[in-house]
C-alpha cells in the first residue's frame, strides 16, 4: 500500500521534527519556530544508495601522507587568508554570510578570478555573473558557471566532468533544493525549508570531501543580523564567515565566527570601490572623521585580532520629552551600551534618566572589544557637558563601580596612538574624566 503525504512539523532553529504542532520546541526551547511541511513517503529513488556502508574501516593516521597539495593553499587575497588562518584547507566547507548588497558576491567573484573555480549560480544567470566579472576586470577564463537550483544537477555535473576544481562557490544555499533525501529516500519538504537546507548542505559537504575541494556556501542574513535558516547549518560547516559594514560607506569587515582550522580573532579589512574590494593595511585604516576635537566625540584604540585600529565614537545626549527616553547604540552591543549609560548616571551623577542617548561608531564598524567602554563614557559625558574631551585616546574596560580595568595588549594600543600623534589617557576611574574636559 502506497502512503500519501504526511504532515510533520519542523523547528526552524534546531531542525527537529515533531508529529504535532506546539508553541515551544521541546528540543531547543525556542518559541513559535515549528513549521508545517509535507513529507512524501511514496517518493523513492532506485538510484540512491540509502543506508550506511557496513564495510567501512578505520584509517590509521600514520598511513596518511600530507603533501603540499593536501595542505592549505593561499587565495591571493591576503585579508581573506588572514581570517581563514593562512589560507583555505582542501575539502573544507565555508559558510559566507552578510547583509544584501554588502559585497559577498563581489569578494567571492574576485576570489575565483584569482584562483579559478566553479560558480554555482542559484540566484543569477551566467550573463549576470559575466557582467560582474567584466566590471571587476577579471579574466573570464578562470570561471566555470553552473546555472541550477537543484543539488542533483550539481552532483551530476561533478560525476560527468573531468575537470578538477580547487574551489566551488554556491550562491546561495537558500536557492538550492533537493528533490529526494539521501537518508530516507522520501521528499524533503518545501522550497527553503529546514529539511531542504540541511539536506543540501550535507550533500555539498560530501562533494567537498570526495573531490578534495573547498566549497563556499553563501547564506542570507535576517534583519536581526543572524544567518537565515536552522542553527544546525552553522554546526555542519567547518568555517562561518561574516561580511559586515555600512553599505553607504566604503569600509567592510570580514570576521570568522567559527573556524575549525584557525583562530576566530583575526579580521580582514576591505575598501569597496568602483573596481571591487581592495585590501586595507593597518596604516591605511583611518576611522577618525576629524582631527579637530569635537563635542560628543572620543577616540579609542581597539584590537581586531592582532591588529590595532583607532576609531572614533560619537555621542549625542539631548533632553527627552517622552516618558521613556530613547537609547540608540550603533556599532555597540545594545545591552553593553545600556550598562555604560547606567554607570555614567550612577557614578558621575549625570541625569540620563531624562535624556535621550544616541551613540555611534564611525565607519560602520561593530565593536566587540570592551576596551572601547571608556571612550563611550567619555563621548556621552562630553555631549552632556557640551565641551570637547581633548586630544587624548581613551582605552579601558569600565566596571559596574566606575573603575577602569586594564585591557590586553596595552603597549600595542599606545604605540598605535602615538603613531597617530596622540597619547592614551591614564585614568583609573570614570570620575577622573571631569579633569579631561577642555575648558
Amino acid at each position: 500500500m502506497r502512503r500519501g503525504a504526511e504532515t510533520i512539523f519542523v523547528c526552524n532553529n534546531c531542525g527537529n521534527e515533531f508529529s504535532k504542532w506546539a508553541g515551544q520546541c521541546s528540543a531547543c526551547g525556542e518559541w513559535n519556530t515549528l513549521r508545517e511541511i509535507k513529507s512524501q513517503k511514496n517518493l523513492k529513488s532506485k538510484s540512491l544508495k540509502i543506508g550506511p556502508n557496513k564495510n567501512v574501516e578505520a584509517i590509521n593516521l600514520s598511513k596518511i601522507k600530507i603533501t603540499q597539495e593536501s595542505g592549505r593553499w593561499q587565495t591571493g587575497i591576503g585579508e581573506l587568508d588572514r581570517v581563514l588562518g593562512a589560507g583555505i584547507v582542501p575539502g573544507s566547507v565555508i559558510l559566507f554570510a552578510g547583509e544584501p548588497g554588502i559585497g559577498k558576491s563581489t569578494l567571492l567573484t574576485q576570489l575565483i578570478g584569482k584562483s579559478g573555480g566553479l560558480y554555482v549560480a542559484g540566484e543569477e544567470s551566467a550573463e549576470q555573473v559575466a557582467l560582474r566579472v567584466d566590471r571587476l576586470k577579471l579574466d573570464p577564463r578562470n570561471f566555470e558557471v553552473l546555472e541550477t537550483n537543484a543539488i542533483e544537477e550539481v552532483e551530476s555535473f561533478f560525476a560527468r566532468t573531468q575537470k578538477v576544481f580547487k574551489i566551488a562557490v554556491v550562491d546561495s544555499i537558500q536557492t538550492i533544493t533537493a528533490e529526494i533525501s539521501q537518508f530516507t529516500g522520501t521528499g524533503v519538504g518545501n522550497f527553503g525549508s529546514v529539511n531542504q537546507i540541511r539536506e543540501v548542505t550535507y550533500r555539498l559537504i560530501q562533494l567537498a570531501k570526495g573531490k578534495k575541494m573547498a566549497v563556499i556556501i553563501v547564506g542570507h542574513v535576517t534583519k536581526e543580523g543572524e544567518i537565515a535558516g536552522p542553527k544546525i547549518l552553522e554546526h555542519m560547516v567547518d568555517t562561518v564567515l561574516y561580511f559586515e559594514g555600512d553599505k553607504s560607506g566604503e569600509l567592510r569587515i570580514l570576521r570568522a565566527n567559527k573556524n575549525r582550522f584557525g583562530s576566530t580573532e583575526e579580521v580582514g579589512v576591505f575598501k569597496m570601490g568602483e573596481k571591487g574590494l581592495t585590501e586595507m593595511g593597518s596604516g591605511e585604516i583611518d576611522l577618525i572623521t576629524s582631527k579637530v576635537d569635537k563635542i560628543g566625540s572620543a577616540v579609542t584604540v581597539v584590537m581586531e585580532g592582532s591588529r590595532p585600529m583607532m576609531v572614533e565614537i560619537q555621542a549625542l545626549v539631548t533632553e527627552s520629552f517622552s516618558a521613556m527616553p530613547k537609547r540608540v547604540f550603533l556599532g555597540i552591543d545594545y545591552n553593553r551600551g545600556q550598562l555604560l549609560a547606567a554607570v555614567v548616571q550612577k557614578t558621575m551623577g549625570v541625569p540620563l534618566y531624562k535624556c535621550d542617548v544616541f551613540v555611534s561608531v564611525t565607519g560602520g564598524v561593530r565593536l566587540l572589544d570592551t576596551a572601547s567602554d571608556l571612550a563611550v563614557v567619555a563621548a556621552i559625558y562630553s555631549s552632556y557637558k557640551e565641551k570637547p574631551m581633548g586630544s587624548k585616546v581613551y582605552v579601558g574596560e569600565v566596571s559596574l563601580l566606575g573603575e577602569i580595568r586594564r585591557v590586553r595588549q596595552m603597549e600595542r594600543r599606545q604605540k598605535e596612538a602615538r603613531a597617530m600623534g596622540r597619547e592614551v589617557a591614564t585614568i583609573y576611574s570614570i570620575r577622573e574624566l571631569t579633569k579631561s574636559i577642555t575648558n
